[in-house]
């Protein structure tokens, strides 16, 4: 186990061992600044591992010998240091099958800092690897409504991996699963009957599922679209008879056929008889089969469940959040200042508050030893004291704490394209807030509920933002609907704004996103070519590559506004939040004492007119900076800011 890891972290003990800091009291936090983009929570799986690795973490003679050899480490007082190795410090965290949001500490481990700092690689491996998988596993539990849920993507995934993804799928919501050795380890049901191989080793489908019958009984499944489905189950139903227990259908136009499948069935007096869909299925497709009430029982996912359906890691750091300065001195909170990858000093206490309808309304972090708001949720327990175990869990007991913390959430927030994300925001009580968590990538984080005025003018002082229209891959060089010199204004923006926001010219930088879910008509029909004007190619379609932002723009953004999930949305005033709820643009700049707006990014003559004008109209001082966006031609691009003066915004050359 100990060998699980980077090779960074023994360098970092035996500089700590030299600089005098190795036994310091330190305080070390897991925690995701991000949700993955169009995500509206995360869930908590391996930290039973986690607590089963640190009790195994070990540097054995033989692992010693090796790290010697292979000239990692060379001094005697590290090689002794890692010989004697054991966690001694305590561990708090959030349980398997807990919720997490930005920022929420689901681990802290707390010791001396070297004995920390070697273990981040390991927990962060095991952390990232379940929660991603016990998240997608959730998602499609939310839209599965009661069908039987089949892990099977042990072939998609390191043995290994394999494992650990059973038993995170089932935390998340998963029946059983068919790995076996996750069935031996973890108690999860297991199961699994024929495959293609085994039909098309018989001399025709009869025989096959006579033999299966023979071998495993009438209530077993039978697969059957090896050839023909609706032969298949013709002769299946012969070859096994009414009481036939399931066919499975892996492959074709799955709604279809269930529908004919349901059909043929009933009239061959199997009534009884389920229907097991496999096939590249994820929670978008299983929702889009249930919403269509397909006549489906269960349901076997795979390859998209073992990789967290796009998003193959819960995105978790772990980063050093408090030190003592020396023998017996307090702690002392320390932080990254990054753009992107702001860090919050302190150790930390959880309280979620529930709204008056029940629903969790809050993720409330404040510094440990405060108390919270009374009828609030603690998710943080004990799991390791002294570096002994303390927590004891098993996934039966997890999957059913999962359930039972998603029913917090509320409904519209438990579908694949939810209305917030995050469902629950994270706020800060005698902490100071991230100055913003959205990175580069496109992964909108939360922002601070309430921010005060930058400036020394203080509330006084006429307070300015900067909108950053649309800055988007679909809409730069390579994209579905690009406009040339894209990139090029990213580039551009991330200039004006740099580190001190433009010299301290902005108090609040915000961008929008088209964020298209079903836009209608907006995109055009299939089989039709666009208009250019009132539809055109898709892009930017919700969680895709080409609605992240451009690489080139690396800005620290104080929110992030979705605009035409359901419409065509081409002014920024059009979105909302993407991280509170359902606030709009207007509203949200005007709760912060915005009066002027600087109004930057693509297109010149579509989306940065429709939001200049939507920003004027709505009261704000508006200037557009052309010199920092782009057009889709210098024609229309002209007549539009001709437009705009007219509309009485400034024109900035």
């Amino acid at each position: 186990m100990a060998l699980k890891t980077d090779h960074y972290e023994l360098t970092m003990v035996a500089s700590a061992l030299q600089s005098g800091i190795a036994e310091r009291r330190a305080v070390f936090e897991a925690f995701a600044r991000r949700l993955p983009a169009g995500r509206a929570y995360g869930v908590v799986a391996g930290v039973d591992r986690i607590i089963d690795a640190i009790e195994r973490f070990r540097f054995d003679e033989a692992t010693v010998d090796h790290l010697t050899a292979a000239g990692v480490v060379t001094d005697p007082d590290v090689v002794e240091w890692l010989r004697s190795y054991r966690f001694s410090g305590d561990v708090t965290g959030y349980p398997d099958g807990e919720l997490f949001f930005p920022y929420s500490p689901v681990l802290t481990v707390e010791g001396g800092f070297a004995e920390c700092v070697v273990l981040e690689t390991v927990v962060l491996s095991i952390l990232n690897y379940d929660c991603a998988v016990a998240s997608a596993a959730a998602r499609v539990r939310d839209v599965a409504h009661d069908r039987l849920l089949i892990e099977g993507g042990s072939r998609r995934a390191d043995p290994d991996a394999a494992v650990a993804a059973a038993r995170a799928a089932h935390i998340g919501g998963f029946d059983t699963t068919s790995n076996l050795e996750a069935g031996r380890r973890y108690a999860i049901p297991t199961g699994g009957t024929t495959a293609h191989a085994f039909v098309l080793a018989h001399a025709d489908e009869h025989t096959a599922f006579r033999a299966q019958r023979d071998a495993l009984g009438t209530g077993s499944t039978y697969l059957v679209d090896t050839f023909d489905v609706l032969e298949g189950i013709r002769r299946a139903v012969q070859a096994v008879g009414r009481d036939i227990g399931a066919v499975r259908i892996d492959s074709g136009n799955l709604l279809a056929a269930s529908i004919r499948a349901r059909t043929l069935l009933d009239s061959l007096g199997a009534e009884g008889c389920r229907i097991v869909a496999s096939g590249d299925l994820d929670e978008f497709r299983v929702a889009e089969l249930e919403d269509a009430a397909a006549p489906i029982d269960a349901y076997l996912v795979g390859t998209s469940l073992v990789t967290g359906s796009g998003h193959p890691t819960a995105s978790v750091v772990y980063k050093l959040v408090a030190i003592a300065d020396g023998d017996g001195a307090p702690l002392r909170a320390v932080g990254k200042l990054s753009p992107g990858k702001t860090t919050v000093g302190g150790r930390k206490q959880v309280h979620r508050t529930v709204d008056a309808d029940g629903y969790w309304r809050a993720e409330v972090l404040s510094p440990a030893g405060m108390a919270g708001p009374a009828g609030s949720h603690d998710p943080q327990v004990l799991l390791m004291a002294g570096g002994e175990r303390a927590w004891q869990d098993d996934p039966a007991a997890a999957r059913l704490r999962c359930a039972e913390r998603r029913q917090g959430l509320r409904p519209e927030d438990r579908v694949p394209h939810p209305r917030r994300s995050p469902a629950v925001p994270t706020e800060w009580v005698g902490l100071e807030a991230p100055a913003a968590t959205e990175s580069s990538n496109g992964e909108g984080g939360q922002s601070t509920s309430a921010q005060g005025a930058r400036h020394a003018g203080g509330e006084d002082e006429m307070q300015k933002a900067l909108i950053i229209v649309d800055v988007q891959n679909d809409f730069c060089e390579g994209g579905s609907l690009a406009v040339e010199g894209g990139h090029a204004v990213a580039s551009s923006i991330t200039g004006l704004v740099g580190l001190d926001r433009a010299g301290g010219r902005y108090d609040y930088v915000v961008a929008s996103k088209d964020w298209h879910i079903d836009p209608g008509e907006h995109y055009a029909a299939p089989g039709t070519n666009p208009d250019f004007v009132t539809s055109w190619p898709v892009h930017c379609a919700a969680g895709t590559q080409g609605a992240a932002f451009s690489p080139n723009l690396q800005v620290a953004l104080d929110e992030v506004f979705l605009k035409g999930q359901y419409s065509n949305g081409y002014s920024s005033f059009e979105g909302v939040s993407g991280s509170s709820e359902g606030v709009g643009l207007r509203d949200w700049l005007t709760e912060r004492g915005v009066k002027a707006v600087d109004v930057v990014g693509i297109a010149t003559d579509h989306c940065v007119r429709a939001t200049a004008l939507d920003a004027t109209a709505a009261g704000f001082e508006t200037s557009v900076l052309v010199g920092h966006c782009a057009g889709v031609t210098s024609d229309t691009s002209e007549a539009a800011l001709e437009e705009l003066a007219s509309a009485g915004v400034t024109i900035v050359a």
